[in-house]
């Protein structure tokens, strides 16, 4: 099986590309907007080219899109690569999607639950990106969509490294009842592993099928603040008042996301500028949706990472980084 991973520089495509590399019967070549290397099973490509896209595409059998970046490259990219795909006879897409097209519902979520774009661009670009899936599959592809709730493990940026600095600089702690909302946490190499079955799944032609990704004992998001605040040193953890977090993405939120953006045009590193808290995530910690991931385990064969296995591996990374 030869496999073209978009994405291939991201955070899962990247995981992906080094999980699949041992394997005996699959070639698996990245692609991503970065110059490639000598000798490297990889190609540079731009995913919103749809020509290059279809030459990129011939004779491979299959394509992992783990695109990542702006509405636009998330939804036209899609919507290219549906079309790439078809052109160039590469007959399966194993797409990564979001726990976050799901929108502000609550309760215990089976895959077929009604799509809501309404928590944002982001949501809106997502759900936008299925339904190109979906005019896939009416053309007679097969589609394996993933939808993962929060991706941890080695390599977790959103969901690791920038909670752990929050954590250390005292922004983020025990929020009670305000970070009562289930954090939904599935380890990095699991989401590799469901792409590798996506991938293999036995599909006829036009099935479009949907796995949500979260480990059962997924903690709710206080506990995980706390757990991962001790495992990196960060203690004593803070207990913070709901009104304290609110001020924090009320106040400090709006101008950091503005400098960034101005750092950004000036070609200026960003990363030196404390990161905003922003008054989505205060929502997501308190929103109590729980992925039901019951169909992965039972049509993929997913065995979860334990949650203390993931804590430790998430906590080594970042000690690793930070010092």
């Amino acid at each position: 099986m030869k496999v073209l991973v978009l994405g291939g520089s991201g955070h899962i495509g990247a995981a992906f590309v080094r999980h699949a590399g041992s394997g005996e019967d699959v070639e698996v070549w990245r692609a991503s907007r970065r110059a490639v290397a000598a000798g490297e099973r990889a190609v540079q490509l731009d995913t919103l080219d749809g020509a290059a896209l279809a030459r990129a595409l011939a004779g491979f059998d299959g394509v992992v899109n783990c695109v990542a970046g702006s509405a636009q490259t998330i939804s036209a990219g899609a919507g290219r690569l549906a079309q790439a795909a078809l052109q160039a006879g590469c007959g399966r897409i194993v797409h990564l999607s979001t726990v976050s097209v799901y929108g502000p519902v609550e309760g215990r979520i089976r895959e077929d639950a009604a799509l809501d774009p309404g928590l944002g661009w982001y949501a809106q670009a997502k759900c936008e990106a299925e339904a190109r899936m979906g005019d896939f599959a009416r053309q007679g592809g097969q589609v394996v969509v993933l939808r993962p709730g929060c991706v941890a493990g080695p390599g977790s940026q959103p969901w690791v490294g920038r909670i752990g600095r929050w954590l250390r600089a005292g922004r983020l702690g025990d929020l009670g009842a305000a970070g009562d909302g289930w954090t939904n946490l599935v380890h990095v190499l699991d989401v590799c592993r469901a792409i590798e079955a996506g991938l293999r799944l036995p599909l006829q032609g036009g099935a479009l099928q949907v796995f949500n990704l979260a480990a059962p004992d997924s903690p709710r998001w206080s506990s995980y603040f706390v757990d991962l605040g001790v495992a990196i040193g960060a203690s004593p953890i803070q207990r913070l008042s709901p009104r304290r977090l609110r001020l924090d993405a009320k106040l400090l939120g709006p101008p950091l996301k503005v400098a960034e953006k101005l750092m950004s045009r000036l070609g200026l590193p960003a990363q030196a500028l404390p990161e905003a808290i922003s008054p989505a995530l205060v929502r997501l910690w308190q929103q109590q949706i729980q992925l039901d991931a019951g169909a992965a385990s039972d049509r993929l064969g997913l065995s979860w990472t334990p949650y203390p296995e993931l804590l430790q591996d998430s906590a080594d990374w970042f000690n690793s980084r930070a010092g």
